[in-house]
């Protein structure tokens, strides 16, 4: 062969070899992007995978919460019908029942407690006198804060402090008078007359006592002087109710009569024991003055019932 045909032919085979070369190198290219292309699109598609995974998950959640709710609403919707038809069965047994009770008319009896609380003092001077027993007589008293701030400013600060109170004694029947000694931490007394049946009146004044300044540790004598004593040997202060005692002895008449008194109209009745079926004896009716003369032969003298009457009152009005 001629060296030109040869040199001719190496030469086309060189420009082959570059074109495989550059047909190698292009297809390597296109290989890595659509590498690229597939990487990324994978990577859509996985997004999109997740993305429609999360959405199908929500969906799913919210299905769940709406069977929930409506679930709690089936339950709620039951119980009120549960509890309306309860409340219809009650109301229903409440009728019964009461129909049941007005048909037996149970009649219910109501208390209603009472109560009524004493006031201590009624801010009055008062004294009065009551009647325990014949031989034993009950006072009671009080002086107004009016009446004490009147005693002060005539006899001093110190007046209750420096006198004592007293009770004073009339007998106005057998006209004589004694005296007590009471206390400033007592409001009433209970003592005891030797003489029943007659008119008793009661005064309550004070007397000057010895001025001692121990029972008065708030008074500053140096600072003050000497506190000026009562000269007047007693001070009047009230004066109680008549009162005449009871007496002590049974009544009796030989006429056997019993005598009633009419309080509204003042009226004295007369009645015989004979209209007193309940007094009877072998069909005669008895001599009341017989009866207790036979009762008591010893505690009756003179036509009198001398038995001395015990005293229900206070020990210390012995």
């Amino acid at each position: 062969m001629p060296k030109k045909t040869k040199e001719i032919e190496n030469k086309i085979e060189n420009i082959r070899n570059l074109l495989s070369k550059k047909n190698e190198t292009k297809s390597k290219d296109d290989k890595s992007t659509k590498k690229a292309t597939t990487s990324k699109s994978n990577k859509k598609d996985t997004e999109k995978k997740g993305t429609s995974k999360s959405s199908t998950q929500k969906k799913n959640v919210s299905k769940n919460v709406l069977k929930k709710e409506t679930h709690k609403k089936a339950v709620s919707s039951k119980s009120s019908k549960k509890s309306n038809s309860t409340s219809k069965t009650k109301s229903k047994v409440s009728k019964t029942v009461s129909s049941k009770s007005s048909s037996k008319k149970v009649k219910t009896t109501t208390f209603s407690p009472e109560y009524y609380d004493l006031p201590y003092r009624y801010n009055q001077t008062v004294v009065k006198i009551l009647a325990q027993t014949p031989n034993n007589l009950f006072v009671y008293w009080e002086i107004s804060d009016e009446d004490r701030k009147n005693l002060k400013e005539q006899y001093g600060e110190y007046f209750f402090e420096i006198t004592k109170p007293v009770l004073v004694i009339h007998n106005e029947t057998m006209n004589y008078t004694f005296e007590l000694d009471i206390n400033d931490f007592a409001n009433s007394w209970y003592f005891q007359v030797k003489d029943a049946d007659c008119e008793y009146k009661i005064e309550l004044g004070r007397r000057p006592i010895p001025i001692n300044y121990n029972y008065m540790p708030q008074y500053d004598i140096q600072k003050n002087g000497p506190i000026k004593p009562v000269e007047t040997e007693y001070i009047y202060i009230s004066s109680s109710n008549e009162l005449e005692a009871p007496n002590n002895h049974i009544l009796f008449n030989d006429q056997n009569k019993i005598y009633f008194r009419n309080l509204k109209t003042n009226e004295l009745i007369e009645k015989d024991i004979k209209d007193f079926s309940f007094i009877n004896k072998n069909n005669g009716f008895i001599n009341i003055y017989e009866l207790y003369k036979n009762l008591y032969k010893e505690e009756i003298s003179n036509n009198s019932f001398d038995l001395i009457n015990p005293s229900s009152g206070n020990p210390t009005s012995w």
